[in-house]
């Protein structure tokens, strides 16, 4: 559970949740540096590996002026975090946002702003950072308007996922058609030629009628499609998905093809170094070195 003011995102979802366990309990909250500690504290003891802070005025998720974390309570949390070895990751989807939980220290961003073109100054202040960031493209697709309805059509993935989820890949968000796919896409581009470490992620939720255009596994295959239209060659997107993120999260122990290193291995038809969307065409997977004889799910 991620860190967030009284009221604040993503509360205003909770009522509309299938799930029995976001419906119906509290959603826990933190207002002042505090009531952060004590969250931090909380969330580290349960297990937590590392520390999510949302800052998000609900101006591109359509809901507008909702209650935003303070700097202070912000920076709290990030301290907090540190204290216990662990990451910060900050969800932001504001250019402002973005540059605020930047200043406060944090090791990741969840998400990439999408309400303006970057500037030079968000980019060299990122970059001086060191945080990495998740851009999380298909929604960003999604919020704007476009749905996945063509990746459902494909036959590499209508043959594995449930008509629940086929029909969300084509819906949409369409919560900031205001936004601009091409100034995103160069956002990216323009980090990544920076220095930036870019993670692939989806930020797929459950299969609501208000959260279209996603499906957990499918689209994380597309967000390597959408890399690669933000100029990264195959090879940059695959790690991406791969040696990066075990690199970042500290997961030495895979992410990568060496001796002694866990032995998840995909198999698939053609060359995704070519042509990124082959690795759709799974053939087989090993998981821990055991070869799963079905992967309609694994995808």
């Amino acid at each position: 559970m991620g860190l967030t003011p009284r009221g604040g995102h993503p509360t205003q979802y909770q009522a509309e949740s299938k799930n029995p366990f976001v419906r119906f309990f509290p959603f826990p909250t933190a207002s002042t540096p505090e009531e952060a500690v004590a969250l931090v504290d909380e969330r580290v003891a349960q297990g937590a590996d590392y520390i999510k802070i949302i800052v998000e005025d609900g101006a591109v998720t359509g809901h507008p002026n909702l209650p935003m974390m303070n700097d202070e309570t912000l920076r709290a949390a990030v301290v907090a975090a540190h204290r216990h070895g662990k990451m910060a990751i900050a969800h932001a989807t504001t250019l402002a946002a973005t540059a605020r939980v930047i200043a406060a220290g944090v090791d990741g961003l969840a998400h990439i702003f999408l309400d303006r073109p970057h500037t030079q100054e968000i980019i060299s202040a990122i970059a001086k950072s060191h945080a990495f960031v998740v851009p999380c493209l298909g929604l960003n697709s999604s919020v704007v308007g476009h749905n996945d309805a063509a990746l459902a059509a494909d036959k590499r993935v209508s043959c594995k996922l449930s008509k629940t989820w086929l029909d969300a890949l084509g819906r949409s968000f369409t919560t900031y058609p205001q936004g601009n796919m091409e100034d995103v896409l160069a956002t990216v581009r323009a980090l990544h030629d920076a220095g930036v470490d870019i993670l692939a992620g989806t930020d797929v939720s459950e299969p609501l009628p208000q959260f279209g255009g996603l499906a957990h596994g499918a689209s994380l295959h597309h967000e390597l499609s959408w890399l690669v239209n933000a100029g990264f060659i195959p090879t940059e997107a695959l790690q991406s998905a791969t040696s990066v993120p075990a690199r970042r999260f500290g997961l030495h122990d895979r992410g990568r093809i060496a001796p002694g290193l866990r032995a998840d291995l995909l198999l698939v038809d053609g060359n995704p170094l070519a042509n990124i969307t082959d690795t759709l065409s799974i053939r087989a997977v090993w998981r821990r070195r055991q070869h799963a004889q079905r992967h309609e799910n694994l995808m």
